[in-house]
């Protein structure tokens, strides 16, 4: 039996993980959960579930008496003091999900990730921490899932392009100077996934593909130069791979985050799973470049990413602060842009990554964006 830890237990990919766990009782057991807030959905996972370690904000403290109870600042001694035996889903949200990563490569344990900030801002440190642990990275976003099905049994040598498809988000059908006057709702009606409120805006901005490219670009060692993105608003096609001698393997599905969050869980089994897919249903399929000027964020985070050093760690913490402001009705979706290449701007990049160095950024450019876009001094 796999013993899980869960990290944003209540999250979208927290609640599915969740249905698959409980799918198959026999073969996974949760063991040690976290969340932000939802005390109630917490209390009643740590229940069904028998948890034997719960991390939340310090003021729920109280509210867990069989299990031992993290702050969740405290989330590194959270993962070193779970039981030796088990795999983590990183569910977070954000640049969180770095730390408790770090902390479980150096533990041994194998990490599924769907935190993909955790590779956005550290993966030039995550990379040597890992060809020194026992420790491997299973993607669970779709699109890696996927490509990672499409690479299996071959050499990563033999790759000539790797491509992850995008869904264009809520506004694809809209053009660059109609996006000022959308709303939060509008925004958050994705077309085909039913996802967080963080990701579906990042959908809409394309950031979220730019953070994608990022991820394999680590997960699968290729250079930038050899992954690209494109869209593909049917999202049934969620990633291909292109070998140098001339084969193109492409992975077709629902839009169902059960599967990939099934297959890192399985490891090397195929355990069954009921999704609806006819193939018949299919009439047609559309892939088309990313316009640069409707999706501007995309060729600018691509341009940091392809510069490295910290200048990720900047591009990371403005989108995560300007997204929550949108969110909150602060701004309009337009200046989501703005922010983000404000603080580009207003910030060096810097080449000695260190966490350290990581989480004092992260904070900076935070800090600059309460200071100029909230308090307006």
């Amino acid at each position: 039996m796999r013993k899980v830890v869960l990290l944003g237990a209540t999250g979208s990919i927290g609640r599915q993980t969740i249905d698959i766990i409980e799918q198959y009782p026999d073969r996974f057991k949760l063991v040690a959960v976290t969340a932000n807030k939802s005390i109630d959905v917490m209390k009643d996972i740590v229940k069904r579930h028998a948890c034997l370690y719960v991390a939340m904000d310090n003021q729920y403290r109280d509210a867990f008496e069989t299990a031992q109870f993290f702050d969740l600042k405290a989330l590194k001694e959270f993962i070193q003091a779970v039981p030796e035996d088990v795999v983590v889903v990183n569910a977070l949200v954000g640049s969180v999900g770095l730390v408790p990563t770090i902390a479980a490569i150096e533990r041994g344990f194998d990490v599924l990730l769907a935190n993909k900030e955790t590779l956005v801002v550290g993966g030039e440190i995550i990379k040597p921490l890992l060809n020194t642990s026992v420790s491997t990275l299973i993607p669970i976003d779709s699109e890696h899932s996927a490509l990672a099905q499409c690479l299996k049994g071959s050499n990563i040598d033999d790759v000539e392009k790797l491509v992850i498809t995008a869904s264009g988000g809520s506004f694809r059908h809209l053009k660059k100077d109609e996006l000022n006057h959308v709303t939060v709702q509008d925004a958050l009606n994705h077309p085909n996934w039913a996802m967080g409120k963080k990701i579906t805006i990042d959908s809409a901005t394309m950031m979220n593909k730019v953070f994608e490219i990022i991820e394999a670009h680590y997960l699968f060692d290729l250079p930038y130069d050899s992954i690209e993105a494109v869209l593909h608003p049917e999202s049934l096609v969620h990633g291909m791979v292109h070998y140098k001698d001339g084969n193109i393997l492409m992975h077709v599905g629902p839009a169902d985050m059960h599967i990939p969050i099934l297959t890192a869980l399985q490891g090397e089994e195929r355990l069954p799973y009921r999704s609806i897919f006819d193939i018949t249903k299919i009439k047609s399929l559309h892939f088309e470049a990313i316009d640069p000027i409707r999706y501007s964020l995309f060729d600018l985070g691509i341009a940091v990413a392809r510069k490295k050093g910290l200048h990720t760690v900047t591009l990371n913490a403005a989108n995560e602060e300007a997204v929550e402001l949108f969110l909150n009705g602060t701004i309009d979706f337009i200046t989501i842009e703005t922010i983000i290449a404000d603080c580009l701007y207003y910030f060096d990049n810097g080449y000695d990554v260190t966490l350290e160095a990581i989480l004092d950024l992260d904070q900076k450019v935070r800090n600059y964006i309460k200071t100029k876009y909230v308090d307006g001094e």
